[in-house]
């Protein structure tokens, strides 16, 4: 008994398990490294919402972004910055505002939406925008209401603090490879290719409403012939001009007297009451 005591007394403790990896801590919006180095690559986690950005096969900064929602979702695979623009605004999507200018859709999309009568479209700022693909993909700033979290309509979203970065230190051609969970680039020309066809149908069905709706409210205000507020005689003058004046009917004017006729002798009118004869 004494032995096997102390046996166990002497027993190696099993290992302690390793400490757990220490995180990395990210903080938004993003962090630059690079001094005045050239990002010669990017690489975007749609799943992660974030982009590492290289000099090499140096990691010289990083940024958080907001890339498309599953209905709009960006493409995922390899791309190339095709050109930059600093002050872009976009061709389809911003605010619609009525003839008061009141917004009335703050998602407005050209295309889709249709504007109020005597509305008018406001396009949405794509600052320090670069160019991913020929239909409009591309970065720039944009609002990023909950980081890590997707928001946009393809486009990745970038802070202002950290877009005027990636637009000075990359150059056209620069590659962006997108990685995560997200469609391909034909599977997203293919979405891309519905959705437009289903926003076309969607505007004329608009277009035909609010057709349908002027002509009910014309009708509905105006006045049957018969009517005793309306024109008499079932005759309706057009808007903007004057109703023609009717003048009572004058016995025609006699005509002059023929110069070449002989005077016609006008006699005077006998008394009514005669003066009798004197007597001689």
């Amino acid at each position: 008994m004494v032995l096997l005591a102390s046996c166990q007394l002497f027993r190696k403790k099993p290992p302690a398990p390793p400490p757990e990896p220490v995180k990395a801590e990210w903080k938004y919006p993003g962090e630059w490294t690079g001094g005045e180095k050239p990002i010669t690559s990017m690489v975007m986690n749609v799943d992660v919402q974030r982009v590492t950005l290289y000099n090499g096969k140096d990691v010289v900064g990083w940024t958080y972004c907001a890339s498309g929602i599953p209905s709009f979702p960006t493409p995922t695979g390899e791309f190339k910055i095709l050109e930059k623009i600093k002050d872009k605004v976009s061709n389809l999507y911003g605010k619609g505002f009525d003839k008061d200018g009141k917004l009335v859709n703050s998602d407005f999309k050209q295309g889709r939406d249709l504007l109020p009568e005597g509305g008018h479209f406001q396009a949405a700022k794509m600052t320090y925008f670069m160019r991913l693909t020929g239909d409009g993909v591309g970065m720039h700033i944009g609002p990023i209401p909950k980081p890590g979290r997707r928001a946009s309509h393809g486009c990745i979203r970038l802070p202002s603090k950290m877009a005027p970065i990636l637009f000075e230190h990359t150059a056209v051609g620069t590659p962006v490879t997108i990685t995560g969970n997200g469609p391909d680039y034909q599977t997203y020309l293919k979405q891309s290719a519905e959705k437009s066809r289903a926003n076309s149908a969607k505007l004329a069905a608009a277009k035909k409403k609010a057709g349908e709706a002027s002509a009910a409210a014309d009708a509905a205000t105006a006045l049957a012939p018969d009517d005793p507020n309306g024109p008499k005689g079932g005759v309706t003058t057009p808007a903007g001009t004057t109703p023609p004046v009717t003048t009572p009917a004058t016995a025609a004017p006699q005509s002059a007297p023929d110069a070449a006729s002989p005077p016609i002798e006008v006699k005077p009118a006998e008394p009514a009451n005669p003066t009798p004869p004197a007597n001689n």
